[in-house]
């Protein structure tokens, strides 16, 4: 395929993707890659608020104890021969330490309970996503259970929607005992969150999945149905942050479906976006603050989160370096909610802590270089699909972090698409050929 083409050709995936081998080590390879999917996936559908048990005095929620389990063998995985280090593999290592390293300089070695667990699950989930998620046979898996997934989530959330009940978090709560979340509503009607710990969560997480089916689809009609699977999902939770990231994702792979012939495509778009920021800093006197209070539906809720990150701004600069941990900051708004993950993790952790965790979605974004080197046989032509797909998921990550908070399993899920990205980004990497001597 030239380079100037679409990534997101009409072809099926079972073109894209070379048949599996009918050999003796591919078929005991299958139930591996499904246990290793069952392991990394289970976190999406049994709810981590209320399923959790305690290993050693540590809460461990089914996102966590998945990738824990997988971790020594994803080292193993990637110290093997062949594999290469990648800037987001320090990136990402760095993130980790910084936020633990800077919650023990403010509450000390015995107050790192919660930092260890947020900074830990995060690394782990990255260390999962780039050892099992480098050979293709995995990553079609992958997809195909998540889309089973989905699918599952959305007909919960649809049943929630007409019960009036959250019926995953009501069924963990009878389950494991203890007491369900409790239901958001807008106007009158429940806000559906299926089996994640909030609705705005559970939307985001249907406009990821949508970016990816876009790319990942085997033909128009399912890509259709899929994505619509999805549009419902992001209506029945309500969130204008979902029907944001759904329409951002929509449009990016629409945008390169309309432009296959020009390779300057993706540089042109993001021209285009730094000129509209830079005119937006130049015109707007609050510029971030106009960012946030568009970046919803409700009006009200736009001036609230400007007040949120009015204070939070304010309270970082007091600690810039370190942070506060998961001390109360004394301020009634702050200790009860921060709608932006960029906020809460300088608030916890100083402002090094974001620019490492902007370094690890950008190292892992930033375009292979392959020196006008194109391999024209179907894996390649779908590693560059889901390259954009994986590529659009964290720039709708980075994004949609602007006005929602993401924890639990979706800080794991963010966490693993970071990595799968940057094995991509290898994979792509490693099929140009050596520059001339």
């Amino acid at each position: 395929m030239n380079a100037s083409r679409s990534l997101a050709p009409e072809a099926p995936l079972a073109a894209a993707w070379p048949a599996p081998a009918r050999s003796r080590s591919d078929a005991e390879a299958g139930p591996r890659r499904l246990m290793v999917n069952a392991l990394v996936l289970m976190g999406l559908v049994i709810p981590g608020w209320e399923a959790q048990v305690h290993v050693a005095g540590a809460k461990m929620t089914a996102g966590r104890l998945g990738v824990t389990l997988l971790v020594i063998p994803a080292l193993v995985l990637l110290f093997r021969r062949g594999r290469r280090l990648m800037a987001a593999d320090l990136a990402a290592l760095l993130t980790a330490l910084w936020m633990i390293g800077a919650a023990a300089s403010v509450g000390g070695f015995g107050e790192l309970a919660s930092p260890a667990a947020e900074s830990l699950q995060f690394l782990f989930g990255y260390l999962v996503g780039r050892a099992f998620y480098f050979a293709p046979a995995t990553l079609d898996a992958f997809m195909r259970i998540l889309l089973g997934l989905t699918f599952a989530m959305v007909a919960i959330a649809i049943a929630e929607r007409l019960t009036n009940r959250w019926l995953a978090h009501d069924a963990a709560a009878a389950l494991f005992g203890g007491s369900a979340l409790t239901p958001v509503s807008r106007d009158g009607a429940i806000r559906a969150t299926a089996t994640l710990d909030h609705p705005i969560q559970f939307g985001v997480f249907c406009a990821l999945v949508n970016a990816l089916v876009l790319l990942w689809a085997r033909n128009g009609a399912q890509r259709a149905a899929l994505s619509l699977l999805c549009l419902v999902g992001c209506l029945t939770s309500q969130s204008s942050a979902a029907l944001m990231a759904f329409a951002l994702g929509s449009a990016a792979y629409a945008y390169d479906r309309l432009l296959p012939n020009l390779t300057a495509r993706w540089r042109l778009f993001w021209g285009l976006v730094g000129a509209a920021l830079c005119v937006l800093f130049v015109l707007v006197e609050h510029p971030i603050g106009w960012i946030v209070s568009h970046l919803t539906l409700d009006p009200e809720s736009g001036f609230f989160r400007m007040i949120i990150w009015d204070r939070a701004l304010a309270k970082i600069d007091e600690n810039p370096l370190t942070g506060y941990a998961f001390n109360l900051l004394n301020d009634p708004i702050l200790d009860s909610t921060v709608d932006c993950v960029w906020l809460v993790e300088a608030l916890r952790y100083g402002a090094p802590a974001i620019l490492l965790l902007a370094w690890a979605n950008i190292a892992a974004v930033w375009p292979a270089r392959r020196r006008g080197f194109e391999d024209d046989d179907a894996a390649a032509v779908t590693d560059r699909r889901l390259n954009l797909g994986f590529a659009i998921v964290l720039l709708l990550f980075m994004f949609s972090s602007i006005t929602v908070h993401f924890w639990n399993y979706m800080w794991i899920f963010w966490a693993l698409c970071i990595g799968i990205k940057a094995s991509l980004r290898e994979r792509l990497i490693a099929r140009a050929p050596p520059p001339p001597a």
